[in-house]
């Protein structure tokens, strides 16, 4: 399946998209700044429902040459869209360094400036979700939870929860807005508001109506922009297609979708209205293949369009998605480089009653990133042995292109960790990919992934300090004493995995505060109402409203450097005596200046991580189940289990003592040893996060 020549309109977009640079947009700000204002005292859920619709009902509307598929979440393409309520301090503090930073610099005039610094920042300081988490939140654990490299919580307080699958398949495409709007107003009348418990359900609801109603507007709108447009082009064939997305965009502000590109405007529109409500990451559109496919073959056998018009379509829309902007502060933006909204599509796997699920549109949308080549979307296979071998095929051409798309899973190994959070085998087998690679359930599974991210080697350089931060000099982990007095090495792998516990213990608290702050502040209508079991429930997201709620969890990082750093004291001080604790301490302590000796020796005298010697991924194994030990003590805002994950991340490169990979003499893979100390001088702790 080798990459085709692009149309020329697909070539001609791709070649606008690169024209625009990541600019910060203030409009849903103001909108939202202004609605807050007028609305003190109303339910949160419904402040935040208007602001929305005031949005879509004041924002400015464009739609570029050769689109046709329509929209941005800012006026132009590649506009990041500011939501004050999460966070505004960093915003008004990196004005006038954002354009100019190392990592996704963000453009912004001066008179943009002005407006935040006069007329946003002023009303929002103190009150959004990150200043309600440092208000609330222990002392030394916002030390730890934020720039520390300690534990990570800055991303979710300073962007929100996102990493959700939407309905898309299951309630948007079948109801569209307006039968959405019809199922809400009949719970509401079915309401008793003589029972207090039914007050917050009558507010959620007021609010998913006042959403779907902010959608007819924002597609009416561009549907009024498109007859505009076409009044003035001379050119026939455009004045067509503008005419026809005018006819797209009114339709689906409303109605459920009648054909292909209609299906591919309304997701999108969706994905816009996610963003709007909500500036995080991680909005999957789920398993594409799956729900297009039907209008694609209906057009097909309708003669509405054939293969090619849809293949054009489909990487119209690949276009829009690379364009949406996801922006972070500075620091965190070291970490997650790229402006990448990590909308996560899917195709491949099994039907849910466990048959070959691949189609025709599985192929077209393998061949629309290995035609597009963007950033965005980003795409998951799930790979099964009842999958055809051209399927295989197809993927690893894909593969070749070097884009670093598709990821790859194992379908049976996804299936069965849906099923042991509790879902039904017939849902398990329609799992999708959020985020990077964590399964999901469209339109069922709330599962926030990754609340906050803890640091394996700092567990182990608490557990050589006795609990000293070595970048601060203060005592964030615990007391577990001197290494050099401990007589074997089981009584220092004790102390780092006490502190492997704390660090959990901390994260959780973390979490809770955050997922307060998040449920207060932010609760998000448009993304609730397409989850199953939301309106009838009248609940938010936030509020365990969906079939399934799970987590939310934290990412474990580094697990691989603390295997590599116990396997290098076990054998180089406890059991071939070639160091001391006194000596590593100084070597550390030093940045390995000056102790080439050494340093060579825990580079090539200690098994690695990740060769398959039990002697050091024995470690990894322990640790990982002392992660879900220690998650399963603690339940989070919806008395749900605290969710484990690793992220076992490796830095390539990292100076002069070569912490990253290395190869030795027949080609296996020799990861250095990561005792933490050299890393946390050279600020490397800091840079992963």
């Amino acid at each position: 399946m080798p990459a085709k020549n692009l149309t020329p309109r697909i070539k001609n977009l791709k070649q606008q998209y690169l024209k625009y640079k990541p600019t910060i947009n203030l409009e849903l700000a103001l909108a939202k700044t202004a609605v807050y204002q007028e609305t003190q005292g109303e339910a949160m859920v419904v402040r935040r429902a208007k602001a929305m619709k005031r949005y879509c009902e004041t924002k400015e509307i464009n739609i570029l040459d050769h689109e046709l598929i329509v929209s941005n979440v800012g006026a132009w393409p590649r506009e990041a869209v500011v939501t004050p309520e999460v966070s505004a301090h960093w915003i008004n503090k990196e004005l006038d360094t954002m354009s100019t930073r190392a990592y996704d610099p963000l453009q912004i005039s001066e008179e943009h400036k002005k407006i935040f610094r006069e007329q946003i920042f002023p009303y929002w300081e103190g009150k959004t979700v990150v200043d309600q988490w440092l208000a609330q939140i222990p002392e030394e654990i916002a030390e730890m939870g934020y720039k520390s490299g300690i534990i990570d919580c800055e991303i979710k307080t300073e962007t929100g929860p996102g990493e959700i699958a939407p309905g898309y398949a299951e309630i948007l495409l079948p109801q569209g807005y307006g039968g959405i709007k019809a199922h809400a107003e009949k719970r509401l009348e079915e309401l008793d508001l003589n029972d207090s418990a039914q007050i917050e359900q009558y507010h959620f609801l007021r609010a998913v109506i006042i959403t779907c109603e902010a959608m007819a507007i924002f597609g009416e709108r561009h549907a009024q922009k498109a007859e505009q447009m076409a009044a003035e082009e001379k050119k026939a064939e455009r004045k067509a297609e503008l005419l026809k997305i005018a006819e797209v965009c009114r339709w689906v502000g409303t109605n459920p979708p009648r054909n292909f590109w209609e299906a591919l405007q309304l997701i999108w529109f969706s994905q816009n209205a996610l963003f709007m409500e909500l500036s995080a990451p991680s909005y999957s559109p789920g398993r594409v293949d799956q729900y297009l496919y039907p209008y694609f073959k209906a057009d097909e056998a309708a003669g509405i369009l054939n293969k090619k018009e849809a293949q054009e379509l489909l990487e119209c829309l690949w276009i829009k998605m690379a364009e949406q902007c996801w922006y972070l502060n500075e620091n965190s933006a070291k970490y997650y480089a790229g402006y990448t909204a990590f909308q996560n599509l899917c195709v491949g796997g099994v039907t849910p009653d466990g048959r070959d699920a691949v189609n025709e549109m599985s192929y077209m949308v393998l061949q629309a990133s290995m035609d597009v080549k963007l950033c965005q979307p980003s795409l998951s296979v799930r790979l099964n042995k009842k999958n055809p071998d051209e399927f295989f095929y197809a993927v690893a051409d894909l593969a070749s292109q070097g884009t670093g798309f598709p990821a790859i899973h194992n379908d049976e190994i996804g299936i069965k960790m849906l099923m042991k959070k509790g879902v039904t085998p017939e849902e398990a087998r329609n799992w999708c990919l959020v985020g990077c690679v964590e399964p999901n359930i469209s339109g069922k599974l709330s599962q926030w992934s990754a609340v906050s991210a803890y640091n394996f080697g700092s567990a182990v350089e608490f557990a050589l300090t006795n609990g000293i931060h070595v970048m601060s000099g203060k005592k964030y982990g615990l007391e577990t004493g001197d290494p050099a007095q401990m007589k074997t090495f089981e009584e220092f792998y004790d102390a780092v995995k006490k502190q492997v516990a704390y660090l959990i213990k901390v994260s959780s608290i973390s979490s809770n505060v955050t997922e307060i702050a998040q449920k207060e502040l932010c609760p998000c209508p448009y993304a609730s109402m397409l989850f199953m079991d939301c309106i009838d429930n009248g609940k938010d997201l936030m509020r365990g409203g969906a079939r399934y709620n799970i987590g939310p969890g934290t990412l474990g990082i580094g697990i691989g450097d603390a295997a590599n750093s116990l396997s290098a004291i076990k054998k180089l001080i406890f059991e071939e005596k070639k160091l001391t604790f006194e000596e590593l301490a100084a070597t550390l302590s030093d940045d390995f200046e000056n102790h080439d000796q050494t340093l060579m020796m825990l580079l090539n005298a200690a098994p690695k991580y990740g060769n398959d010697d039990d002697y050091v991924d024995d470690f990894a194994r322990e640790l990982a189940d002392l992660v879900v030990q220690e998650h399963h003590k603690y339940k989070t805002l919806n008395g749900n289990y605290f969710m484990p994950s690793l992220y076992p991340y490796l830095r390539i490169s990292a100076g002069r003592s070569g912490f990253g990979a290395s190869f030795g003499p027949e080609g296996e893979c020799r990861l250095p040893t990561v005792v933490l100390l050299a890393m946390v001088r050279r600020n490397w702790v800091r840079q992963r996060f």
